[in-house]
């Protein structure tokens, strides 16, 4: 009798911490909370915005087959995104409403950023 409460309280706690992992992992992280910069603004002035993180949001223009870079256009400019440096991938979602929060580096001259958390329709990835 007692091992079968034992079983029951074990099982409980397990059921709580799943309902607030799901409650936590719906919430919006922090990062994603800022202001989003304009991205003709990062591409005018990318010594502005060189190694810092910010956010961007548009829609997602084009996709890596594989998932570990997209094109994010938000109707002023267009910016490459890679993820991959950030040890995660995201499903086929071109054309999607996106949000991203990650560091505005340069590579060859041109801007783009490294993505460290992505929001697309409402689920993160990172």
């Amino acid at each position: 009798m007692r091992w079968f409460r034992l079983m029951a309280a074990l099982i409980l706690l397990c059921m709580i911490a799943l309902v607030v992992q799901v409650s936590l992992a719906k919430e919006e992280p922090a990062e994603l909370q800022g202001e989003p910069v304009k991205i003709q603004d990062i591409v005018q002035n990318t010594a502005a915005f060189e190694g810092k993180n910010i956010v961007i949001e548009g829609k997602m223009e084009t996709e890596c087959p594989a998932g570990c870079w997209f094109i994010v256009n938000d109707g002023s400019a267009s910016l490459y995104i890679d993820i991959l440096p950030s040890n995660f991938v995201i499903p086929q979602k071109a054309g999607s409403k996106v949000k991203v929060y990650g560091e505005v580096v340069t590579k060859d001259n041109d801007p783009m950023m490294i993505g460290k958390i992505v929001e697309i329709n409402g689920e993160l990835y990172r």
